[in-house]
């Protein structure tokens, strides 16, 4: 990746778009450190993160991977609580303020119905919904997620995306790596447009959604039209394709 700069901070949703091969994923893994960059540094506050422990960078970042497995069975609640690991020392068992957390994230992201059920039994939705309550479980002030609607259907992705926002209005720190133009315009305060490893455009969504950046970027013919509303989105650029045979 060359010449791209951002900044996650608290109370703000950043999502990260561009088509595949854009560098989405490098960046993801330069900012959780299983990447180190070549050229520039990653920072959290005043530290290179290249100098924090896995457990300083766990109480920093929470992340949320696109899918995983498990080598063994797990319930919503056994996972959830994974997220307080970086909290605890060797040995250390769970205490009152471990449980109260891991309750609170279950009731946040509301699956504190499905707590005692085992993460395979999960449908998409769900599984994606107990991987972020799992993140909210760490007490992280920054959350960080890698294409969390994939596979979701219509009502999960809306779900989803409302939930980051409220996560960011109580001062969480979002960044979302998503291939929705459409909904990171309706939710995002900002965008980053990556193409080939570069940044294209950067800024709110109306500055970054152009007509021409989009097609030189995705190398396809489409229309922005603005969201009718109701709602606070009213107005976003909402982008569709076109057909290659249309006027």
């Amino acid at each position: 990746m060359r010449d791209v700069s951002l900044a996650v901070t608290p109370g703000g949703l950043l999502a990260v778009v561009g088509p595949n091969g854009a560098g989405k994923t490098t960046l993801l893994r330069l900012l959780t450190g299983s990447l180190s960059p070549q050229e520039g540094e990653v920072r959290l506050e005043d530290r290179l993160l290249d100098e924090l422990g896995d457990r300083e960078r766990a109480q920093a970042l929470a992340v949320v991977p696109q899918s995983e497995s498990s080598p063994f069975p797990v319930t919503v609640r056994e996972m959830v609580a994974m997220g307080r690991y970086a909290h605890l020392g060797p040995w250390e068992r769970t205490g009152a303020h471990d449980r109260t957390m891991v309750e609170r994230a279950l009731q946040r992201c509301a699956v504190a119905g499905l707590a005692d059920r085992q993460i395979g039994e999960l449908s998409g939705g769900e599984r994606q919904r107990a991987r972020i309550a799992r993140a909210l479980a760490q007490e992280a002030p920054i959350l960080l997620l890698d294409e969390p609607t994939a596979g979701l259907d219509l009502r999960y992705r809306m779900e989803l995306f409302h939930l980051l926002r409220e996560l960011r209005a109580e001062g969480l720190g979002v960044l979302v790596i998503t291939h929705d133009l459409n909904l990171a315009a309706r939710f995002a305060d900002r965008l980053l447009l990556l193409d080939r490893g570069r940044a294209t455009a950067r800024g709110a969504p109306a500055e970054v959604l152009s007509r021409e950046v989009l097609e030189a970027v995705y190398e396809w013919p489409l229309r922005l039209i603005a969201h009718p509303g109701p709602g606070r989105d009213t107005g976003a650029p909402q982008t569709i394709p076109l057909r290659r045979d249309d006027p």
